[in-house]
């Protein structure tokens, strides 16, 4: 199978599971699938429309772009996947108090994680267009 459909499909794949999982939530049709489990986690499938993103962008466009971005998602993918876990583990989260900023740091970390993913696979592409 060709590694471009390889990408793509897990991708689409964790797309569409986030769609269902925010959907459920929405409606109120919350049953196992989207139990306190999950929303500890949920912050993980946000990153799967970013991959679906990129794999898109490189689909249609000539082999060596798809391979110049490849090499530098085949080591980030793992890395943000690791970062969003830790960070979905709270375990540098103060329970309680008045001035907790808890969920500022967290939603700064993803902040970085994520713009770090964009900002290097967009010079990835760039540079693999421009070869």
């Amino acid at each position: 199978m060709n590694l471009k459909k390889v990408i793509l499909l897990p991708s689409l794949v964790g797309t569409l599971l986030l769609y269902f999982l925010f959907n459920t939530r929405e409606l109120g049709l919350c049953n196992i699938y989207c139990g306190s489990g999950i929303n500890n986690y949920q912050d993980i499938f946000i990153f799967f429309p970013v991959i679906l993103f990129f794999s898109l962008v490189t689909y249609k466009l000539k082999p060596e772009v798809f391979i110049a971005w490849w090499r530098f998602a085949r080591l980030a993918i793992p890395a943000v996947f690791v970062g969003l876990f830790i960070i979905s583990l709270e375990l540098h989260h103060n329970p309680g108090g008045w001035f907790n900023f808890d969920e500022a740091k967290d939603m700064f970390m993803y902040f970085v994680i994520y713009g770090i993913f964009v900002i290097g696979s967009f010079i990835q592409i760039y540079r693999g267009y421009k070869k």
